[in-house]
């Protein structure tokens, strides 16, 4: 058999098709980081984007409202901030125009735990006391209010029993709560020593 070899023209067209495939892969790699680069760059970053860090800072959140709850749960102080009320004034003691606390918390001990966690950290938060009556209706009281809560905002919560025999706790003393007349809750339980089972719930946001 007679072997034919390869033209000089054609090996010389075939490496420059070779060439030309090389450029255009480089090209279109150039091309692409391009387009990741720019894509980056017009991703805007702001301090409410949901990244790592914000959700560490709102797991922070969380865990500072439930050891306040806990702890003052165990003390006995957040049992007494429900029952910080007023009867004269149909309100929470010292609290403002409207019967909860809106510049701050209120002067007890709950109060102090929530100013220690939430003070000094650029974090709002409100407090309300979810409670029933004898037909299963759900109602709420607020105890502090210090906005609308964003959407990254946290909450944690913790149930408080009242029984018939304690007593109202603003300063100077009150009736039982079965002797009260304007308590914001009423007796859930009629003819049992359980008043009202209410849950305390504290909601965070950083601000």
């Amino acid at each position: 058999m007679v072997s034919r070899s390869r033209a000089p023209e054609d090996e010389g067209q075939n490496r420059d098709r070779a060439q030309v495939l090389t450029l255009e892969a480089v090209s279109a790699g150039i091309l692409l980081l391009l387009a990741v680069g720019f894509a980056l760059q017009m991703t805007a970053v702001t301090p409410l984007s949901a990244s790592t860090s914000s959700q560490h800072l709102e797991n922070q959140l969380q865990s500072s409202a439930t050891g306040v709850l806990a702890s003052t749960s165990e003390s006995g102080a957040l049992g007494e901030a429900v029952l910080y009320w007023n009867e004269t004034e149909g309100g929470y003691h010292n609290a403002s125009d409207v019967n909860y606390y809106r510049s701050g918390p209120p002067d007890n001990e709950f109060g102090d735990a929530l100013d220690r966690a939430f003070g000094d950290r650029n974090v709002a938060y409100n407090v309300v006391v979810h409670y029933q009556l004898a037909d299963g209706s759900q109602f709420t009281q607020r105890m502090i209010y210090q906005g609308q809560p964003s959407d990254h905002a946290v909450s944690a919560s913790r149930t408080v029993a009242l029984v018939d025999t304690h007593n109202l706790t603003a300063p100077g003393g009150g009736p039982e709560l079965q002797d009260s007349g304007s308590f914001y809750a009423e007796d859930a339980a009629p003819g049992d020593s359980l008043y009202n089972l209410v849950r305390v719930e504290v909601i965070a946001w950083r601000i």
